[in-house]
C-alpha cells in the first residue's frame, strides 16, 4: 500500500514543498546543531574560568590560614575581609563564596548567618571528596550555576575547601542572544532558499509540466499539439523528441486513416461481389421483360392502344433497373461520413432488397420487427454496411435454410438493434476471435474475414457496443447498442 504525501498536487508543487521542508529540517537542524556547540563553548569558558579563579583564590587563603593557625593574624578577620572583597567583585557574578573545614563546617562565608553551619547536601559531600577542584552543575531560583570547590591543601595537608557559586543568568542570556540570531539568520537563509527553489523549479520543473500537460491533451485524434523548446539542454532534448514523435504519430494516424478507408471500400466491394448473383437477377428480370416487349412491339406496333400499354411496361422496367443500379451506386461508392437521422425498419428493408434473391434461393424466413419511426444519428452508409456485413454472416451460416430476424427497440436510454438466425453458430473457442481483423473460419476465398472487424470498428466511432451469443448447431444473436442522445 503506496502512501502518497501530496496526492492531487503537481509535479513543480510537489518539488517546492518537499525541497522547502527538506531545507527547512536541514537549517533546524544546522541551527540546533550551531545552539549546542555555542552553549557548551559558554559553559566549557565558563568552568575554565571558575577552575582558574578558585585555584587562584586557593593560595593567598592558604597563606591565611597558615596565619591563623600560627597565631600570626587575628583568627578569622583576614579570611573574612578577602572573601567578602572577592564576593563584592563586579566582574564575577558570584551567588556565595565560602570556607569549609573538613567536616563541612564553615569557616568562612560572605553571608555572617551561615558561620558555624555544617553542609551535608551532595554536592559539598563531593566537594570534600574532590582531591583537586571539582566543578558541579545546579540551579538556583529558576537559573542555571557553577558550584566551583578547590581544596586549600599543601601535599597531603588540607585546611578545607574553598566553595564558591557563579551564576549563569549572562550565560543564559548570551545563549537566548545567540539563539535569536540564529533564527533570524535562518528565517532569511531559508526565504533566500526558497527563492532560489523557485527559479530552479521554474527553470526545471515547469518544462517538464509543461510537457505533460501537453501530453495531456494529446487524446484520440487530437493532435495539434506542440512543445516550446528552449535551450540546448535534456529538456530541450525532450521536448524536441517529443515535438519529432506527434508529427510521426500524426503521419501515421493519416496514413491509417487511409487504410482504413481503403479496406471498407474493398469490403464493401467483396459484400457487392457476393450479392452479384441477386443483383444480376434483379436487373436480369426486368431486362427480359423489355426484350419481350419490344418484340411485341415490332409486331402490333401499329395499334395506338397497344403500343401505349407496353411502352408503358417498359418504362416500368427501365425504373426498376435504373433503381436497382442506383441503389447499387450509391451503397459502393466512397461516402465522407456525414451522420444524419436514420429510420432503422427503412434502412433494413433496403438492405434487404439486396440480399432478397440469395435469402428466398436458401429458403431462409425473413422478419423485420423493428419499431417503426425508431430513429439513430449515424452516417446511412455506415448503418446500411453494418446491417448488410451481418445478413451476408448470417445468409452463410443457413446454407439448409432457417430463419433471419431483425430487433429494432429503445431500451432506457440506448437503441438497441439485434440480428438473430438459426444457422451453424459459432464455436465457444471463436467467440472472443470474431472481431478481430482478418478472422475467418470460412474456406480461402470465400471471406476476407473483415466484415465483422468493420462492423465492431464502424460501431465504436459511434460510441456503440456489439456483442454476440451463440451455440454451436443452434445460430447466433448479434446485439448492438447505440446512445439514444446522439
Amino acid at each position: 500500500m503506496s502512501f502518497n504525501l501530496f496526492p492531487k498536487s503537481g509535479l513543480q508543487t510537489k518539488f517546492i514543498l518537499v525541497t522547502t521542508i527538506a531545507i527547512i529540517l536541514l537549517m533546524a537542524v544546522i541551527g540546533y546543531i550551531a545552539v549546542e556547540r555555542e552553549k557548551a563553548i559558554l559553559y566549557t569558558e565558563v568552568e575554565r574560568e571558575g577552575r582558574l579563579l578558585g585555584e587562584t583564590l586557593a593560595i593567598p587563603i592558604i597563606n591565611d590560614l597558615i596565619y591563623e593557625r600560627l597565631g600570626l593574624v587575628e583568627e578569622g578577620g583576614l579570611l573574612d575581609n578577602y572573601i567578602l572583597e572577592i564576593f563584592n567583585r563586579q566582574d564575577v557574578e558570584l551567588l556565595y563564596i565560602a570556607i569549609i573545614d573538613e567536616d563541612g563546617k564553615v569557616m568562612s562565608h560572605n553571608d555572617i548567618t551561615n558561620y558555624g553551619k555544617v553542609y551535608t547536601d551532595a554536592l559539598t559531600i563531593n566537594a570534600l571528596k574532590a582531591e583537586s577542584t571539582t566543578i558541579q552543575h545546579f540551579s538556583s531560583a529558576g537559573h542555571k550555576a557553577l558550584d566551583v570547590a578547590t581544596p586549600l591543601s599543601i601535599g597531603k595537608k588540607r585546611w578545607g575547601t574553598l566553595r564558591f557559586g557563579v551564576s549563569l543568568k549572562k550565560v543564559e542570556r548570551e545563549i537566548v542572544a545567540t539563539v535569536k540570531k540564529i533564527v533570524i539568520l535562518t528565517l532569511f537563509l531559508i526565504a533566500a532558499e526558497f527563492g532560489v527553489i523557485l527559479l530552479l523549479s521554474r527553470r526545471f520543473i515547469s518544462p517538464i509540466t509543461q510537457l505533460a500537460a501537453t501530453m495531456e491533451k494529446t487524446r484520440g485524434d487530437y493532435l495539434d499539439v506542440k512543445v516550446d523548446v528552449k535551450g540546448h539542454d535534456e529538456l530541450a532534448l525532450l521536448g524536441e523528441r517529443f515535438n519529432s514523435m506527434i508529427e510521426r504519430i500524426k503521419q501515421a494516424n493519416e496514413e491509417l486513416k487511409r487504410t482504413h478507408e481503403k479496406l471498407v471500400q474493398s469490403e464493401k466491394l467483396a459484400s457487392i461481389g457476393i450479392l452479384a448473383a441477386g443483383v444480376a437477377h434483379e436487373i436480369n428480370n426486368p431486362l427480359g421483360g423489355l426484350f419481350n416487349c419490344l418484340q411485341i412491339l415490332k409486331q402490333k406496333g401499329g395499334d395506338p392502344g397497344f403500343r401505349a400499354k407496353y411502352l408503358s411496361l417498359i418504362n416500368e422496367g427501365l425504373d426498376r433497373i435504373e433503381s436497382t443500379v442506383s441503389k447499387l451506386l450509391w451503397m459502393a461508392r466512397k461516402n465522407e461520413h456525414r451522420p444524419a437521422p436514420v429510420n432503422i425498419r427503412d434502412v433494413v428493408s433496403d438492405v434487404y432488397s439486396f440480399v432478397e434473391y440469395k435469402i428466398k434461393k436458401s429458403r431462409i424466413q425473413f422478419i423485420n420487427e423493428a419499431d417503426s419511426g425508431l430513429m439513430i444519428f449515424i452516417d446511412p452508409h455506415d448503418f446500411q454496411q453494418i446491417t448488410l456485413n451481418l445478413f451476408i454472416n448470417a445468409i452463410q451460416a443457413m446454407e439448409d435454410g432457417g430463419s433471419l430476424k431483425v430487433r429494432g427497440y429503445r431500451e432506457d436510454s440506448k437503441i438497441k438493434v439485434e440480428v438473430s438466425d438459426t444457422g451453424s453458430g459459432i464455436a465457444q473457442e471463436n467467440i472472443g476471435k470474431i472481431f478481430d481483423p482478418f478472422f475467418t473460419t470460412k474456406p480461402p476465398g470465400e471471406g476476407t474475414g473483415l466484415g465483422l472487424w468493420l462492423t465492431y470498428e464502424i460501431i465504436r466511432n459511434y460510441n456503440g457496443e456489439i456483442s454476440v451469443e451463440s451455440e454451436a448447431g443452434k445460430g447466433s444473436t448479434f446485439a448492438m447498442s447505440f446512445p439514444a442522445g446522439q
